[in-house]
């Protein structure tokens, strides 16, 4: 094997899990409900950030492709933060929830956040201009006929919860 194609396995399983990582670590640090207002407003942010108007009058002025990839994912981050904001004051909040209680679903939601932020990264976001992520997962992910129900599968589990 070549040595760059070692380094851009490494580089996408390193992505993988430090999405899945952050993902739990928000999880024990301010409990489920946390993870799933991050999560929400992840999809009302993608929402928003597809049909900013301004998006484009703001990349294009950009100096090259990674500083236009770097302010689409400011815009996207930054709907993100305001989406998950509202949402932590719309959904009820959990009392009293320790860093391993239900650390069955606190995994789960961190394996379902994992996969939320992978397919945005990989079919809506201009992530690979900024952060080379690799492949840690091959084509069942990559696919753009999946990319729809990848991005719906956390919905659906969420829903179960």
């Amino acid at each position: 094997m070549d040595f760059d194609v070692i380094l851009s396995i490494l580089n996408g399983w390193f992505f993988l899990l430090g999405a899945f990582v952050l993902g739990l670590a928000l999880a024990m640090a301010k409990g489920r409900q946390a993870l799933i207002n991050v999560m929400m407003g992840a999809y009302l942010g993608l929402f928003l950030y597809t049909n900013f108007p301004y998006l484009e009058t703001l990349t294009e002025n950009a100096a090259g492709k990674s500083a236009s990839a770097a302010i689409a994912l400011v815009v996207f981050v930054g709907f993100t933060i305001i989406s998950a904001l509202l949402f932590s004051r719309l959904m009820p909040r959990e009392y009293l929830e320790s860093a391993f209680e239900t650390i069955g679903k606190k995994l789960l939601l961190a394996g379902l956040f994992t996969v939320l932020v992978l397919t945005l990264s990989t079919h809506f976001l201009p992530v690979d201009a900024v952060i080379p992520t690799g492949t840690p997962l091959p084509e069942f992910l990559l696919s753009e006929k999946l990319a729809f129900l990848w991005l719906i599968l956390p919905l659906v589990v969420l829903f179960f919860l």
